[in-house]
């Protein structure tokens, strides 16, 4: 957990906050970077994208490391995206019973497959959360020469029950997800989130009203 520091939190935040009424954030929720002078490791795993980060954060706040995409449209073979990645932490309020930052990550590299040449993937993320709430916004850019994968995503969720800082705390986790050019153009995943102060594990299944379509998904982070 990074030091606090004292601001003045946004009227909205402070009411968010006397309702979550709690003292402790979650380790790892929706954090994109480990603390100073650690690695992290994410990894997405699903039927329409799948995707690794490795990332290596020197200092408090910004993360650089290599990332590696692989998607594909309607109708499309599969477009590979290797890139030099890097976060960064525009903003964070440390509330009195959450926490709540702006992110910043992106990477360029080189794009094979279905579409070739310089491949860009700038995004913004919005999350706030406690030991038992959690939200988050984002949107994306997934660039190449012809292909626009371009995303955007929410996330809520809640906690079944608290734990200690040592504990694994299970959590029911909703995502609404839209991307450009693939079918479906609407991802919906419930799903379970296992987190501890040094992974979390997430089990999802997109869109399960679709029958034989349904699509499993796992998301899984580790920090060391």
């Amino acid at each position: 957990m990074s030091k606090q520091y004292t601001i003045a939190p946004f009227s909205v935040f402070s009411l968010g906050a006397f309702f979550l009424s709690q003292l402790v954030l979650p380790a790892q929720a929706a954090a994109l970077m480990g603390f100073e002078d650690s690695a992290m490791l994410m990894t997405e795993i699903g039927r329409y994208n799948q995707e690794w980060m490795l990332n290596y954060s020197p200092a408090l706040g910004h993360a650089i490391g290599v990332e590696q995409m692989r998607m594909s449209g309607k109708g499309e073979r599969a477009t590979n995206i290797t890139g030099i990645n890097y976060t960064g932490l525009i903003k964070r309020w440390n509330l009195p019973a959450a926490q709540a930052n702006i992110w910043f990550n992106g990477s360029v590299g080189e794009a094979k497959g279905q579409y070739d040449g310089f491949a860009y993937t700038p995004s913004l993320q919005f999350d706030m959360e406690s030991t038992r709430l959690y939200f988050l916004a984002k949107a994306r850019m997934i660039r190449a020469p012809g292909m626009n994968y371009d995303t955007a995503a929410v996330q809520a969720g809640f906690s079944f029950y608290e734990t200690g800082f040592d504990q694994t705390q299970p959590w029911f986790v909703i995502e609404a997800k839209t991307m450009r050019n693939n079918d479906p153009g609407l991802q919906v995943t419930p799903a379970l989130r296992l987190i501890n102060k040094n992974y979390f594990l997430e089990f999802g299944v997109t869109n399960p009203w679709q029958g034989e379509g349904f699509a499993p998904r796992l998301n899984a982070m580790f920090v060391f």
